[in-house]
């Protein structure tokens, strides 16, 4: 047995990055104009105003979800320093880690689409020039920033999306609801909470999955809970201000009433800046997942054959090891971000100049409730993990019946896909440590 690599210096208190240098992915989520609509949709089941308590127990849904996954991602003994495309291989099964890698990094392609389109028809709007043109506008210095490297797209989403805060402030007061969009009753069945409860673990769920690629290296917890807040706050107060918009324009669809041709010049900016910060997000976790199927330079290839699967990689887990790349050999390891970036950003470019994003939105929706039965297991395997048990991969059968029953209620139209597939998916993860515990 070989002792553990000395841990790599990094700077502030115990080492490691802080919140701030992480915030612009979280920040930029919080305030996509996803969460317009889910205020919109939500507030529309309640008489236009959303009730207190659905915002609360959303918002606890939602934090619960991205601290289990996102600290994983924290720097030893916190987490294991690495973000989703290193640990799928340490959490799941061979077969199941190459599809989940796969499924991921097409649907990262999927949502650039999605919010290049979005983004690319407002800024079209706001300039009066074909939509195609708006999506060249956001696509080229999108990847420009990506390619680039060396984290230089934090500070960019973090200026797109303040500047996306002001600009929905604007649109808050120009589109005044008639009434508050916020109610302290909650009216309806059971069954509406639960749709509610569906919407928002929807919005954060793919997000939530692949949170540890934006919290890999922070210090502890106390990062990680101020980058879940800089999500979670923001969202609900997005859906408050979806709500408000959605009541005094009398559509649900607050997006094409802000991008409207006819919209706000700010309404427009806002849209067209607000997309940024998630696009910026969307292709970072998606190039880290194609990564995984472009050919590994020698000296990471001999590395990685020295890791066990189920086990943690030494301390700084790829990450450290691209650092030390590129320290020996900057151009190679820039020509592989450049191929893996790319394999992400010009599907999705054809994708928005094609205005699919409508068309995606579904299938984009059946995956956001699959994703969300990964949490609990790889939640509960690293919690054995940290009390000093042997790693072992994540049993298949623990989460994919949840994710099929998510998928199916999707298609058959249930709004409460989403928590039935996490409810299942958590029974199932409780019986198998149940039944560990009665072997040993």
């Amino acid at each position: 047995m070989t002792s553990a690599p000395a841990r790599p210096r990094t700077s502030g208190s115990g080492g490691g990055r802080t919140w701030r240098a992480a915030s612009g992915a979280w920040l930029g989520i919080g305030t996509a104009p996803g969460a317009l609509v889910l205020g919109a949709q939500v507030g529309g089941r309640h008489g236009g105003a959303l009730p207190v308590p659905v915002l609360v127990v959303g918002g606890a849904v939602m934090a619960a979800l991205l601290a289990a996954q996102g600290r994983l991602g924290l720097r030893e003994p916190a987490g294991e320093n690495a973000g989703m495309a290193d640990l799928a291989p340490r959490y799941l099964a061979p077969v199941a880690e190459r599809a989940f890698t796969a499924l991921l990094a097409v649907a990262m392609a999927g949502w650039f689409g999605f919010n290049v389109g979005l983004g690319g028809a407002a800024a079209a709007a706001l300039g009066g020039v074909p939509d195609a043109v708006g999506v060249a506008v956001l696509t080229v210095p999108t990847v420009a920033v990506l390619v680039a490297g060396g984290g230089r797209w934090n500070a960019v989403a973090v200026a797109t999306t303040l500047t996306a805060v002001a600009l929905i402030g604007i649109v808050a007061v120009k589109l005044a609801p008639p009434a508050s969009p916020v109610s302290l009753a909650r009216d309806g069945p059971p069954g509406v909470l639960a749709a509610d409860l569906a919407g928002y673990i929807g919005y954060v769920s793919v997000f939530a999955v692949r949170a540890p690629d934006f919290t890999v290296g922070l210090r502890g917890r106390r990062d990680l809970a101020a980058c879940v807040a800089l999500l979670v706050v923001p969202a609900l107060a997005a859906s408050v201000v979806g709500a408000g918009v959605a009541a005094a324009s009398g559509s649900t669809d607050v997006v094409a009433v802000l991008a409207g041709p006819d919209g706000l010049p700010a309404a427009n900016l806002f849209v067209a800046a607000s997309v940024i910060a998630p696009t910026l997000a969307a292709v970072h976790s998606g190039a880290l997942a194609a990564n995984r199927f472009l050919p590994r330079p020698p000296d990471t290839a001999r590395a990685s054959d020295e890791v066990p699967r189920g086990g943690a990689l030494p301390a700084g887990g790829t990450h450290s090891a691209e650092k030390a790349s590129r320290a020996a050999g900057r151009g190679r390891v820039d020509g592989r971000r450049v191929v893996a970036v790319l394999a992400i950003a010009v599907p999705g470019a054809v994708l928005a100049a094609l205005r699919v994003d409508r068309m995606l939105l579904d299938w984009l929706t059946v995956l956001a409730a699959a994703l969300p039965a990964l949490v609990p297991p790889m939640a509960a395997e690293f919690g054995r993990r940290r009390r000093g048990r042997a790693g072992r991969p994540v049993a298949t059968w623990i989460w994919a019946p949840g994710a099929a029953v998510a998928v199916a209620l999707t298609l058959a139209g249930h709004a409460a896909a989403a928590p039935v597939g996490l409810v299942v998916s958590t029974v199932a993860t409780l019986v198998h440590a149940w039944f560990r515990r009665e072997r040993s």
